[in-house]
């Protein structure tokens, strides 16, 4: 589920939905399409995208399966909004610029694509999927944030109807998420970044919510993730005018806010810890996993244990190991549900 290819992705999309219609938005500076599916219905009109940022694909299993199912809202959806970034598996698009971060100036192909849309489309809702690190757990907790969301603000100091519309919504997430994954439900950090898509979409009127994921602890690969995603989507078609019409909040309000640096793996050695942070690449089209050292925080939560007699204190932060040293050590290497 991490990784495979754009035109793969695109595939699964257009399979995914059959019975919508496609219309073309842009193409990225690489000169893949940036496809937005279409479907009329009854009800606010909700805009989502996903790998906006392109080693964040859960978003995009989530939509696959909500354009896979019967909907009775009015969709428009973009499910590879950076296609060079989903190829590379970067965050970055092909020119090496944050798209989330070009709404004002929309210098990227990709950040026009979405304006584009917006100003045909005219949304009600707008729903902006990423994933998180895993390194991130809400405060005073014990477990990942498998989910961390987010309202952005519309202004830096005032509330607006379109924030408070997005906090309804959430509140009715929130109470879904933390009744199927309790302990692992957080708000993400509100500070208003002004060319942020989230705060510039807000500030139009427009209903916005960041959805980010995390992992759980038995799932690095996030598909239990995806799948509570897509169900919260899928009552969202259901039940968004009614939610947006409540003065309901406190769910949302109420959420821990996230918290950081878990420690991802720790390997107790003979002369102390190691810590090691999960790193995901993608080279010539084949996906790996390797592990950064960096320091331990001995008072957070710490997501996955090994112990060996060697000493591994010669590693020093930002040194990146491969499976294959921890194996020569005799090292049992955490699956966690990803391929290497």
């Amino acid at each position: 589920m991490r990784y495979t290819s754009f035109e793969n992705r695109l595939t699964q999309a257009r399979n995914a939905a059959k019975n919508w219609d496609e219309r073309l938005f842009g193409t990225s500076q690489e000169g893949r399409p940036i496809i937005g599916f279409y479907r009329q219905g009854h009800g606010p009109k909700i805009l989502a995208w996903a790998l906006m940022h392109g080693n964040e694909p859960t978003g995009f299993e989530a939509l696959l399966q909500l354009m896979a199912s019967e909907v009775q809202g009015t969709w428009c959806i973009l499910p590879i909004l950076n296609p060079d970034g989903a190829e590379a598996f970067t965050r970055l698009n092909a020119r090496g610029m944050d798209v989330n971060r070009d709404a004002r100036l929309q210098a990227t192909a990709e950040a026009q694509a979405l304006e584009a849309c917006r100003s045909w489309f005219q949304p009600d809702i707008a729903l902006n999927l990423h994933d998180q690190r895993p390194r991130f757990y809400p405060k005073g907790g014990t477990l990942p944030s498998s989910f961390s969301l987010l309202a952005p603000k519309g202004h830096p100091e005032e509330s607006t109807e379109s924030q408070i519309n997005a906090q309804a919504i959430l509140h009715a997430w929130a109470t879904h998420l933390t009744g199927k994954h309790p302990g692992q439900v957080a708000r993400f950090d509100d500070a208003f970044y002004p060319t942020a898509f989230g705060e510039y979409f807000q500030e139009s009127g427009c209903a916005t919510i960041t959805f980010e994921t995390g992992i759980s602890p038995a799932d690095w690969e996030r598909v239990s993730v995806a799948q509570s995603e897509y169900e919260c989507l899928k009552s969202l078609d259901v039940h968004a005018a009614e939610w947006m019409a409540s003065s309901q909040r406190s769910a949302y309000l109420d959420l821990p806010m996230n918290a950081s640096p878990a420690n991802e793996w720790v390997i107790a050695h003979a002369d102390g810890h190691c810590h090691l942070r999960l790193l995901e690449s993608v080279q010539n089209g084949m996906y790996s996993v390797k592990w950064e050292v960096d320091d331990f925080q001995a008072d957070h939560p710490t997501w996955l244990t090994s112990e060996t007699s060697t000493s591994l204190a010669h590693l020093v932060a930002g040194t990146v190991l491969d499976v294959d040293y921890f194996e020569s050590l005799g090292i049992s290497v955490p699956t966690i549900g990803l391929k290497n």
